[in-house]
């Protein structure tokens, strides 16, 4: 494939942005640049490391998906609980399904996925008791696991969830740790601050 010349790669990006509504175009327009390799410093020509901005162009995790997929999935023997509705927990099982050893489903849960499954009566109500008896049933089916974390999604943070009082009933009742990592995907520009609370949690409760 023939390297594309400066102003074929400009017309690309103009060819790209023009299906954009004016305010939009304006926005996407600072997120793309030729690569021009005698630009000493990226700050002339780009703008990165901002908050988000829904759709195609600006793809990146929410603090959620840094939590659950960058600092507890690679940990095998532990299920991980996506609290919430169960878009963002199978969002999140296509990413870092490393090679691991043991059994699926007896003492080994990454590639498994396990919701709390929110519906419009747990927004109104509140999923505690569900997340409770989601931990009691984890127990009695997956005997061998090592522990439990609890991923909370956006609407667990809008209406307040106690998820460190269900983890710490939980841990005291099965004896094996049951970690709450407020990860909430509406926190921090990127999935970079899921890295932080999931690492603090990993402090705080192991």
């Amino acid at each position: 494939m023939s390297e594309l010349t400066r102003e074929e790669t400009e017309a690309l990006i103009q060819e790209v942005l023009e299906v954009y509504p004016e305010k939009a175009r304006k926005d996407r327009a600072k997120h793309l640049a030729v690569n021009d390799q005698s630009v000493e410093q990226s700050k002339k020509c780009i703008t990165s490391n901002r908050k988000s901005l829904p759709g195609v162009m600006t793809v990146r995790g929410c603090a959620y998906a840094g939590s659950k997929g960058v600092v507890w999935g690679p940990i095998k023997d532990m299920i991980h609980v996506s609290h919430g509705p169960i878009g963002c927990g199978q969002y999140s099982r296509a990413g870092r399904r490393n090679y691991y050893v043991g059994t699926t489903g007896v003492d080994t849960f990454g590639t498994m996925n396990f919701t709390s499954d929110f519906q419009e009566k747990d927004i109104v109500f509140g999923g505690d008791k569900k997340l409770a008896k989601l931990i009691a049933e984890i127990e009695q089916l997956f005997p061998l696991h090592k522990g439990i974390s609890v991923q909370s999604e956006c609407p667990i943070g809008l209406i307040g969830d106690d998820i460190e009082a269900v983890a710490k009933k939980g841990a005291k009742e099965m004896n094996k740790p049951i970690v709450p990592v407020r990860c909430e995907g509406f926190r921090g520009v990127s999935q970079s601050l899921g890295h932080h609370i999931a690492n603090d949690s990993i402090r705080d409760w192991v």
